[in-house]
């Protein structure tokens, strides 16, 4: 049964470590809407900092980059292209072997939060095994499972719409009086308000419309 895990982890060798321990207050994420490229395995980027020069400066002295450099913004913020290092442990590709992939990925703390999309637990179980064997600090924080009906059904719900949903639905966001915000299920994505918004609102919309749909027919 598919799973979705929001894990947290951290490592002297992952990804962005030297930064990551040299800016504590620099917000980063990983841009999701970005594909990877296949052939440099460039990884995307978006940096919430006042201090550009300061962050390059780390980004340059950071062991586990190769390359990085400035390509674009994404909302008013600078998006950078980062090529890893060879021996930079990264658990994206333990979670792509497992037939897996990240819906969001952001730094928190000293490490990262990562939101993962696995076939099952047992896919999980050798991340986690992969992880300890690596000496990863790895938490995991959640663990939601979406049945095989959800995979299959008719809703026309995206799969980011029905995340979002199954988030805001356990976290109360419904519930009268909402017991979680707009924003913090942003923050859960690593995303942006109006972002958040707009899966849950066209997410309800295709339920709706679902919904209507069966009573007709």
């Amino acid at each position: 049964m598919t799973i979705i895990a929001k894990v947290y982890f951290s490592h002297p060798n992952m990804a962005l470590a030297n930064v990551i321990s040299s800016l504590p207050d620099t917000d980063i994420r990983v841009l999701q809407e970005v594909s990877t490229d296949p052939v440099s395995d460039q990884s995307f980027f978006v940096v919430e900092t006042d201090e550009t020069e300061k962050l390059e400066r780390e980004l340059d002295a950071d062991h586990t980059v190769e390359h990085a450099h400035r390509v674009s913004s994404y909302e008013d913020r600078p998006v950078y292209s980062i090529e890893f290092a060879p021996d930079t442990l990264l658990l994206g590709s333990v979670v792509t072997e497992q037939d897996g992939f990240a819906l969001n990925a952001y730094r928190y703390n000293n490490g990262w939060i990562e939101r993962w999309q696995l076939p099952n637990r047992e896919s999980l179980q050798s991340v986690w095994e992969y992880a300890n064997d690596q000496s990863f600090e790895f938490d995991i924080r959640e663990i939601h499972q979406i049945s095989e009906s959800n995979q299959t059904d008719t809703s026309g719900l995206t799969d980011k719409q029905r995340t979002a949903l199954i988030y805001a639905y356990e976290n109360g966001y419904f519930e009268e009086p909402r017991e979680t915000t707009l924003e913090e299920i942003a923050d859960s994505f690593g995303i942006s308000t109006t972002a958040a918004s707009g899966r849950v609102r066209r997410g309800v919309k295709n339920l709706i419309e679902s919904s209507a749909q069966d009573f007709t027919e």
